[in-house]
């Protein structure tokens, strides 16, 4: 009798703390929400911390080896005691642009427990030294001004800020007038209601992504814009077997009586338009070699500086390029334009490779093999968007060698776009690791941390 007593009292007690543990869950959501997206936000990622934490504590738990292995010893230890930083994680965190700013300037907010504290994290572990008091808040920024901090004893507003435009406005909605996102506002809805780990979400836009044990997933429906559309039938292509990565696209602009200058020539894009007929194919296979000309620079006998050109081999990626068009008016028109010159793309254009450019009745075609004669075998396509890579052969053919770290990991990554009805695209994603077992955020991240 004694024994069940003691494990009834013992399930209450884990039942009771389970229960304030998930009524912690549940305020730390509900507070990460409070007072910390601008009214006018557009473009909005919400990161699921506290749920990113938990899917990686469960698979820890399942694969102690795995997150558990001893990490190298350092030389020193660092056995003092710090100050808080004066702020903790949030459950969501939001990151976002704003309507009447550029979007390349994103902004995000979190509260503060403690501003002085926070300051002097600032000051000690980011080396931040410029601060400026006004109107009621602080605003700290680094060396190059690019990410500013704005903060009161409350709040934190971080903003990054490349193009440094004048945002103190949004540091005052923020921290004075309490200028927030309406619960009334469709997105507000929409944000509620994202799960994934990491969700894109906007007023016709949402993109989610997950990580799954062995894998991460890619979903969501993205609002086809204005100045795009899709061809009535779809176009395929058949790739090498050697591709490490293919695409095939299909869709072409709806732009007209807009043109831009290259090299001083008018580039008129409704004649591009003309001319294109929606499909883009890609390939990238295997290695191919290059002749370039370095230049250098010597000394003659009169000390005189001279330019020097000397031929030099080079691997590079072999990457094939197919443009369903007029073939050869496409081609006469870019070799009007000095965007074709003989033969080859021009280097102003792309310098990093040389493409070799030629053409058929109804397609433009492309290659870094200028010894290659180039033809693409034309499949049945039901979408809008098919990109594929094979890592293990990006591994094998070596053409991102700072990258092959993390291609070791990884398997495979494809996208699907299927075209809906409702003028949005819909995508279906996903990307295979080797290791079925572990959280394939522990696999990219954290193992590189120990």
């Amino acid at each position: 009798m004694k024994i069940k007593k003691i494990v009834i009292r013992a399930a209450i007690i884990i039942s009771v703390l389970l229960l304030l543990f998930k009524g912690f869950l549940m305020y730390r959501n509900y507070a990460s929400y409070q007072d910390v997206i601008h009214e006018n936000a557009n473009n909005i990622i919400k990161v699921k911390i506290d749920k990113t934490i938990q899917t990686v504590a469960f698979n820890a738990i399942a694969n102690p080896s795995f997150y558990f292995r001893k990490s190298p010893k350092t030389d020193t230890l660092d056995t003092e005691k710090k100050a808080g930083k004066g702020f903790s994680i949030p459950a969501n965190l939001f990151v976002y642009t704003i309507k009447n700013k550029l979007p390349t300037t994103f902004f995000t907010s979190f509260k503060l427990s403690d501003s002085s504290n926070f300051k002097n994290h600032l000051i000690s572990d980011f080396k931040v030294d410029n601060f400026k008091t006004s109107k009621g808040y602080t605003i700290a920024t680094n060396n190059n001004q690019k990410v500013l901090i704005a903060f009161n004893n409350k709040q934190c507003v971080m903003a990054y800020n490349p193009s440094k435009e004048n945002i103190n406005d949004v540091f005052t909605d923020l921290l004075i007038n309490n200028k927030t996102l309406s619960k009334s506002d469709e997105k507000w809805t929409k944000l509620k209601d994202a799960n994934s780990h990491i969700n894109y979400v906007t007023k016709n836009n949402n993109l989610y992504l997950d990580f799954n044990s062995g894998d991460i997933t890619i979903s969501g429906n993205l609002e086809l814009p204005v100045f795009l559309n899709v061809p009535r039938t779809y176009t395929g292509a058949r790739f090498s077997k050697e591709a490490s990565a293919t695409l095939n696209l299909n869709l072409f602009s709806t732009i007209k009586h807009v043109s831009f200058d290259y090299e001083g020539a008018e580039i008129e894009v409704d004649s591009l338009n003309e001319y294109y007929k929606g499909h883009v194919a890609l390939e990238i296979v295997n290695t191919t070699t290059q002749t370039d000309s370095v230049i250098s620079y010597e000394y003659n006998d009169d000390f005189e500086k001279i330019e020097t050109k000397t031929l030099v081999k080079k691997e590079v990626p072999e990457i094939n390029l197919q443009l369903t068009s007029n073939g050869s008016k496409l081609y006469n028109y870019l070799e009007g334009m000095s965007i074709i010159q003989d033969g080859l793309l021009s280097k102003k254009l792309f310098p990093l490779y040389q493409f070799k450019v030629d053409t058929t009745s109804a397609n433009l075609i492309a290659s870094t093999n200028l010894n290659k004669t180039l033809h693409f075998e034309t499949v049945n396509n039901n979408s809008v968007l098919d990109l594929k890579i094979d890592f293990k052969k990006l591994e094998q053919q070596n053409h991102f060698p700072m990258l092959n770290s993390y291609f070791k990991k990884l398997l495979s990554f494809q996208t699907i776009g299927t075209f809906n009805k409702d003028e949005t695209i819909e995508i279906q994603g996903k990307v295979q690791l080797k290791n079925k077992d572990i959280n394939a955020l522990a696999q990219l991240i954290i193992e590189n941390l120990k």
